[in-house]
C-alpha cells in the first residue's frame, strides 16, 4: 500500500477530520480506518477472499465509504449499483458480478428485497443500512471484528456497469 494512502494519512494523523456525513456527523480518519477495519474482518470472516466481490445499493452515506475502504485494502472488488434501478436490474448486476455479499439500504428496501428474493441471496450474506425484511442490520458485520488493520492486505478495486450496448448491463473490472 502507498505510503500517501488513506490508510498511511489515518494511521499517522487519526483526530483529523475526513467525512462529514448527510447527517452532519463528523467522522474522523481514525474512525473511518476503524471502521474499514472491523468491516474487512467481518468480510474474511464470511469467507471472502482476495478477488471476490460485494455488490451495494446505498445512499451517499459513511457506510459507503467504509465499506469502499475495506474492500480496496484487502484486494476484492465493490459493485456500487444505481439506487434508481428495479428489483430485476439490480438482481442482474448482483448475480452477473458475482458478488458474495450483498448491502442495501432501507431507503431503497422494496428494490433490494425484490433483488434478493429473486436471486435467493443467502440472508446471512445481505447487510442492510436500516431495517430492511431479508437483510441482517449491517452493525452485525461489524459486530466484535478487531480495528487493527487486516493481515496480507493487497490492492481492491471498484467494479462499475456500464449501460451496456447490447441492452444488459456490463460489469468493468
Amino acid at each position: 500500500m502507498s505510503e500517501m494512502g488513506f490508510w498511511s494519512f489515518a494511521q499517522r494523523d487519526p483526530d483529523k477530520l475526513a467525512l462529514v456525513d448527510p447527517q452532519e456527523r463528523l467522522w474522523t480518519r481514525g474512525e473511518l480506518l476503524a471502521a474499514a477495519n472491523r468491516i474487512a474482518h467481518g468480510l474474511r470472516a464470511l469467507g471472502l477472499e482476495k478477488g471476490d466481490c460485494v455488490a451495494l445499493v446505498l445512499e451517499n452515506c459513511a457506510e459507503f465509504y467504509q465499506i469502499h475502504l475495506a474492500v480496496t485494502q484487502i484486494g476484492m472488488y465493490m459493485t456500487p449499483i444505481n439506487n434508481h434501478l428495479t428489483g430485476p436490474e439490480i438482481a442482474y448486476i448482483v448475480k452477473d458480478s458475482g458478488a458474495k455479499v450483498f448491502f442495501g439500504s432501507a431507503k431503497f428496501a422494496e428494490a433490494c428485497q425484490a433483488a434478493r428474493d429473486e436471486l435467493d441471496f443467502p440472508k446471512d450474506h445481505c447487510f442492510a443500512v436500516g431495517a430492511t425484511n431479508g437483510f441482517r442490520p449491517f452493525e452485525e458485520l461489524l459486530a466484535g471484528q478487531p480495528d487493527t488493520l487486516p493481515e496480507d492486505r493487497s490492492a481492491g478495486q471498484v467494479m462499475n456497469y456500464t449501460s451496456g450496448t447490447t441492452g444488459r448491463p456490463k460489469g468493468v473490472r
